[in-house]
């Protein structure tokens, strides 16, 4: 089982230092950098779990910059065959490895003695429908956010195979 997921709390989309700007108009959505909008807006609890496991437990994380650490998992799988998922705010590190078809996830705190996997492309074809459900979630609720730049690098982070799109452009169709 594979599962990467949020449960969204329109208490959490504003962070507090900016709730009377926001009233005041005189914060867009649509200009936010990628930067203010990875660090504090959106935070929704989160959830990843992979063969039981779970890695995030509804754990408050801001939707785009969890959104963006997971795309560039799918950049790090296969220009690499590793990458990691990082938490700048505390030491837990999670880390994935390609051996043959299959990813590994490794944990640096609360490992499974037997470290869960998946199929690589079950991961990718997870990692790239979160994406596309934060960004359809976003742009729903919040209609100006759909213009952010932010949105448009990270819809060509994980495009859609479907389009002709590929997870390394350049490389290979996923």
């Amino acid at each position: 089982m594979l599962n990467i997921g949020f449960t969204p709390d329109s208490d959490r989309d504003i962070p507090a230092g900016a709730e009377r700007a926001w009233r005041d108009g005189r914060i867009g959505l649509a200009t936010l950098s990628a930067t203010d909008l990875r660090y504090g807006w959106f935070a929704y609890r989160t959830d990843f779990e992979v063969g039981g496991h779970a890695f995030l437990a509804g754990a408050r994380e801001p939707l785009v910059d969890t959104m963006f650490t997971f795309a560039h998992t799918l950049r790090g799988l296969y220009a690499n065959g590793s990458a990691e998922i990082d938490f700048t705010e505390s030491s837990y590190v999670i880390r994935l490895e390609v051996t043959g078809d299959r990813v590994t996830f490794t944990a640096s705190h609360r490992a499974p003695a037997e470290p869960p996997r998946c199929a690589v492309e079950d991961y990718t074809a997870a990692v790239r429908a979160f994406v596309a459900t934060g960004i359809a979630w976003l742009a729903g609720n919040r209609p100006a956010i759909a213009e952010n730049p932010a949105l448009h690098e990270l819809r060509a982070l994980v495009p859609d195979p479907a389009g002709g799109g590929t997870g390394d452009p350049g490389r290979r169709t996923l």
